[in-house]
C-alpha cells in the first residue's frame, strides 16, 4: 500500500537540500550571531566605559562663564561722598571750589555701564568628598563585574537552550523513524493479511484489526514528522539559518559521569553567585558612602576674568583669584542616619541572598546529577527490554505466518517493540539534556563536547 505522506516527504527532500549541522558548529554560530549575547556584550562594554569615565571625577572642572546684565542704572562713584572731600564740601569754601570746577557732577565717576558684559574661567577641584568619588569608582568597577557575570550567565542559558533544541530535533527525527518503521511493518502485515483472507486462511475481523493498527501507526508517524519540523524551525532560528538544517551529531551516552563532589567545586564560580557578590559589594560601597555624608567636603576653587566691558570696574577688581574651601553639612534634609541604616540593611540582604542562592544551586546540582544517573540506568534497562520485545515479535510473526497466532498478538508484540524503542530514545534525550544542565551548572560546558566525542552514539 502506498502512503501519500511518504511521497510528500520525498518530494520535499528532493526540492530542498538540508545543510548538515554539528553541535559544535551550532554552538559557534550561536556565539557569533545571537542577539541576546550581543546585547550582553554591549552592556559589558557600557559598564567598562563607565569605569573609564570615573577617572574624570579626579580631575578639576573648568567652566567658561559669561553673562550680560542690564542694570537699573549705571554704578557711579561720587567722590564728594567720601572723606575728606565730604567734610570740605560742607564748608562755604569747599562749596565755592565745587562750583568753581563745574559743580557736583564733576566729581561723579561712572564705574559700570548700564549693560554689563563679562566672562571668566571658573575652576573647582574637589580634594576630599567624604569618600564619594572613591565610592563612585568602586560602584563602576562592580557594575562591570556584574555585567561580565550576566553575560556569562546568558551564555550558559543559551547553551542549555541550544542543546535542548538541537537534540530535541535529533530525538524527534529518531522517534519519527521508529514510528515510520512501525507503519511500514504494519503495512506489510496488512498486505499479508489480505492475501491470507483471500485464501480463506484469516478472518475478516483480524484483517480489519491489522489495517486499523496500520492507519493509526501512519497517523502517529505523520504527527511525529510535523513535531520534528517545528523543532527544526526553532533550531534554525537559534543558529540564524534561513535554509533547511540537518543535525548530524547523534544522541550519545557517556558512562563516566563526574562525581558530585568534583562538580560542587565549580559552583563557586557560578555567574549567578558572581552577580550577587557584585551586588553585595555595591551595597557595602553605598554603606560606606552614606557615612561620608557626615564628613566635610574640601575643594580648591579659582576664577580668571577673560572679558569685561567696563574699563574702570576692571581696574578696580582683580583679574584672578584662587582659594581653598570647606563645606560641612550641619543640618541635612536627606535623612543621613536612616540612609545609613538602609544601606546596612541592604548589605545584610545581599549576603542572605548570596547564601540562599548558593544552597539552591547545590541542591539543583545534586538533583541534576541524580537525573543523569537515572536516565542512564533507564537507557540500559530499555536496551534489554528492546531485545526481549524484538525476540517476542519475531516469534509472533512466525507463529502468525504458520497460522498458530492471532493478528492481535502480532500487533501487541509490534507495539511493545515500538514503545520500548521510543522510550529508549527519550531516555537518551533525557540523559543528554540533564548532562548539559549538570555540566553547565558546574561551569564545565567543555566536558559536554568531550563526552559527545568520546561517548557511545545512540543510533
Amino acid at each position: 500500500m502506498k502512503r501519500w505522506w511518504a511521497v510528500m516527504c520525498l518530494g520535499w527532500a528532493v526540492g530542498a537540500t538540508a545543510a548538515p549541522l554539528s553541535m559544535e558548529d551550532a554552538w559557534q554560530r550561536l556565539l557569533a550571531e545571537d542577539e541576546q549575547l550581543a546585547a550582553g556584550a554591549a552592556a559589558q562594554q557600557r559598564a567598562a566605559s563607565m569605569v573609564d569615565a570615573h577617572v574624570s571625577l579626579l580631575l578639576p572642572q573648568i567652566d567658561l562663564v559669561g553673562s550680560v546684565t542690564h542694570l537699573e542704572h549705571p554704578v557711579e562713584l561720587d567722590a564728594l561722598a567720601l572723606d575728606p572731600l565730604q567734610r570740605l564740601a560742607d564748608t562755604p569754601v569747599g562749596q565755592a571750589l565745587v562750583n568753581y570746577v563745574g559743580g557736583e557732577d564733576w566729581f561723579v565717576t561712572p564705574v559700570t555701564r548700564r549693560n554689563v558684559v563679562r566672562s571668566s574661567l571658573v575652576a573647582l577641584w574637589p580634594l576630599y568628598t567624604g569618600g564619594k568619588i572613591k565610592a563612585a569608582g568602586e560602584l563602576a568597577r562592580l557594575g562591570q563585574e556584574e555585567a561580565r557575570a550576566l553575560l556569562a550567565e546568558m551564555q550558559r542559558l543559551r547553551f542549555v537552550s541550544l542543546v535542548a533544541a538541537y537534540y530535541g530535533a535529533v530525538s524527534a527525527d529518531r522517534v519519527t523513524d521508529t514510528l515510520d518503521t512501525t507503519a511500514n511493518t504494519l503495512d506489510e502485515h496488512a498486505r499479508a493479511a489480505r492475501a491470507r483472507e483471500a485464501q480463506q486462511q484469516l478472518a475478516p475481523l483480524e484483517r480489519m484489526a491489522i489495517e486499523v493498527a496500520y492507519e493509526e501507526a501512519a497517523l502517529n508517524a505523520r504527527s511525529a514528522a510535523q513535531k520534528r519540523d517545528n523543532v527544526l524551525v526553532a533550531l534554525r532560528s537559534m543558529v540564524h539559518e534561513d535554509g533547511i538544517v540537518e543535525p548530524v551529531s547523534p544522541l550519545f551516552i557517556h558512562r563516566d559521569v563526574p562525581p558530585l563532589a568534583q562538580l560542587l567545586a565549580g559552583l563557586d564560580d557560578h555567574p549567578a553567585l558572581a552577580v550577587l557578590a557584585a551586588k553585595r559589594g555595591q551595597a557595602q560601597t553605598l554603606a560606606r558612602a552614606s557615612r561620608g555624608q557626615y564628613h566635610p567636603n574640601v575643594f580648591l576653587y579659582g576664577s580668571h576674568q577673560v572679558y569685561q566691558n567696563n574699563d574702570f570696574a576692571k581696574e578696580l577688581t582683580p583679574d584672578w583669584y584662587v582659594g581653598l574651601g570647606v563645606r560641612m553639612p550641619l543640618l541635612d534634609r536627606s535623612g543621613r542616619r536612616h540612609t545609613t541604616q538602609a544601606a546596612d540593611a541592604a548589605v545584610d540582604e545581599a549576603g542572605h541572598l548570596y547564601n540562599a542562592t548558593r544552597r539552591k544551586l547545590a541542591v539543583l546540582l545534586e538533583r541534576q546529577h541524580n537525573e543523569v544517573t537515572q536516565a542512564l540506568s533507564q537507557f540500559d534497562s530499555l536496551a534489554h527490554s528492546i531485545g526481549l520485545a524484538e525476540e517476542a515479535l519475531h516469534l509472533q510473526q512466525r507463529a502468525f505466518a504458520e497460522g498458530l497466532s492471532r493478528s492481535i498478538d502480532v500487533l501487541d508484540a509490534q507495539n511493545a517493540v515500538t514503545a520500548a524503542r521510543t522510550r529508549q530514545q527519550l531516555a537518551a534525550t533525557r540523559y543528554v539534556l540533564a548532562l548539559s544542565e549538570l555540566l553547565t551548572l558546574a561551569g564545565r560546558q567543555d566536558l559536554f563536547f568531550e563526552f559527545m566525542r568520546e561517548g557511545e552514539p545512540v543510533l
